[in-house]
């Protein structure tokens, strides 16, 4: 970066100037032709350079399932489009305090806003007033996927789901490691083991994914619900284990560990969606644009990789705008009904 020194001697005299002025000027006047397409290369680089930097605002931590997923876009968009991307994280609040910055920025697609399922969590709960499908354009939701709960592999006290239900019920509560606020996809799947299995677990919450998943690790808490590409690196060093899949049917990539149809379990599981937002007042030609440009990087083989690399192809189809609305719009009546019946 150049020293003041330095921009002090980069920085023309004002004879300079006055000079360069009164040249452009005899030069337009010499040649009108000239000048008009100059302008015409200067204004339309200056376009480029501003339609075509975008940042994409991640409401989590660096290093967790969000901020993999975005940089992973971040890179398929910069293969497979003129766009430069830039990621931001601003975890705090639960993903509360990234919508008020993005909803800060001008409405002409130079920002994206990559939001999960707690977009509709924190709506319906009332942390956030901004309705998903209303305020928010959904131009792509490019992942679907599930949760695990985890233990560490060398806890002595439980090393299976039945060995881990018979310690929650005599050793009450139990700690588990959350994301988000109360009434979060996570927190209401825990309420609903609870109450089904009559466990007394209490739900710690951690904005940044490091500290959720460190605080598994030295012991702080019991164990961890979590998406399981989000700790692929935690299950490749063997250093975490999962102990149920919270789906009904066991899914592929973990064979050997039950799901809720092998412990006879009835809930609703429910998934974690992460996906790309707009501001609803975005110039429709500026949406449509990136919609395509999100379409071709999510559909490029690097981030397909990325997806069946992390367990999240679930979801074997891109959902768009017209897909995605009706999705987010069910799942608010979801969260809405099952908030009422929480205790």
């Amino acid at each position: 970066m150049p020293s003041l020194v330095t921009l002090k001697r980069l920085t023309a005299p004002p004879q300079a100037k006055a000079f360069f002025a009164k040249f452009l000027s005899m030069l337009c006047t010499k040649y009108p032709y000239l000048c008009l397409c100059l302008s015409l290369i200067v204004t339309t680089t200056s376009l480029a350079l501003t339609t075509n930097n975008i940042r994409i605002i991640v409401p989590y931590g660096v290093g967790g399932g969000s901020d993999q997923h975005s940089r992973a876009m971040a890179q398929a968009l910069e293969h497979t489009s003129p766009l430069k991307v830039y990621v931001t994280n601003r975890p705090a609040d639960g993903g509360a305090e990234a919508f008020k910055i993005f909803f800060s920025q001008p409405a002409d697609g130079s920002n994206i806003l990559q939001a999960t399922d707690n977009l509709v969590s924190n709506y319906v709960a009332g942390y956030i007033r901004y309705h998903p499908t209303k305020d928010l354009i959904p131009i792509g939701i490019t992942q679907l996927t599930y949760n695990q709960i985890y233990v560490r592999s060398d806890d002595s006290r439980f090393n299976n789901w039945e060995s881990f239900v018979a310690f929650a019920q005599s050793h009450a509560p139990i700690t588990v490691a959350n994301v988000g606020n109360t009434g979060s996809m996570e927190y209401l799947i825990l309420n609903q083991l609870q109450q089904n299995l009559h466990l007394s677990i209490f739900q710690e919450s951690y904005d940044r994914p490091q500290l959720r998943y460190q605080a598994l690790l030295n012991r702080s808490v019991d164990a961890l619900i979590e998406q399981p590409g989000d700790v692929k690196f935690l299950l490749e060093k063997s250093q975490i284990k999962p102990i149920i899949s919270l789906v009904k049917q066991r899914p592929a990539g973990f064979p050997n560990i039950p799901a809720l149809n092998d412990i006879k379990l009835n809930i609703t599981p429910m998934f974690r969606f992460r996906g790309f937002f707009l501001h609803a007042t975005t110039p429709p030609k500026t949406v449509k644009r990136i919609t395509q440009q999100l379409q071709q990087a999510w559909a490029s083989p690097s981030f397909q990789q990325f997806n069946k690399d992390n367990y999240m192809d679930l979801l074997p189809h891109y959902m768009d705008q017209q897909s995605a609305i009706p999705f987010i719009n069910q799942l608010i009546i979801q969260y809405q009904q099952k908030n009422q019946h929480e205790p």
